[in-house]
């Protein structure tokens, strides 16, 4: 049973800094990026954290640091980027059914796993799709 899903408002800022990183020449300051996503600080190095932990970006410290790709957009999967969110455990409102006492066990076990086939679904249309495919001139 899948423990931990993708937070879809992490996955969808993740996938708008790598944009302006793909875009970006040279390492991008974490307050550069924030402004240009209009996003708090705080909550995008969070993001950016999981990022790095999974190879996706790298970071340089420093007064002259920042954020840059690891990979051409064109080999980075968005299933990756979506893989990196799962730091966060399942939603509440996504098909949260364990404390449900109105449901049979033999339901709640279904519609767990229909929360996992869901997951499934998802990053297999992920695997088709890379960075550069987000990336229009």
């Amino acid at each position: 049973m899948v423990e931990k899903a993708s937070n879809t408002k992490w996955f969808g800022m993740a996938v708008q800094a790598l944009i302006v990183l793909a875009n970006y020449e040279g390492l991008c300051p974490s307050g550069k990026l924030a402004e240009k996503l209009e996003s708090k600080s705080v909550f995008l190095r969070k993001i950016l954290t999981h990022l790095v932990k999974a190879g996706i970006i790298q970071a340089k410290e420093g007064r002259d640091g920042g954020y840059s790709l690891v990979k051409e957009p064109s080999e980075l999967y968005l299933s990756e980027v979506y893989e990196a969110m799962r730091a966060e455990t399942l939603p509440k409102d996504f098909l949260d059914v364990e404390q449900k006492g109105c449901f049979l066990p033999n339901t709640r076990e279904a519609l767990c796993e229909l929360r996992e086939e869901m997951e499934n679904w998802i990053l297999a249309g992920l695997k088709e799709k890379t960075l550069a495919d987000l990336l229009r001139d």
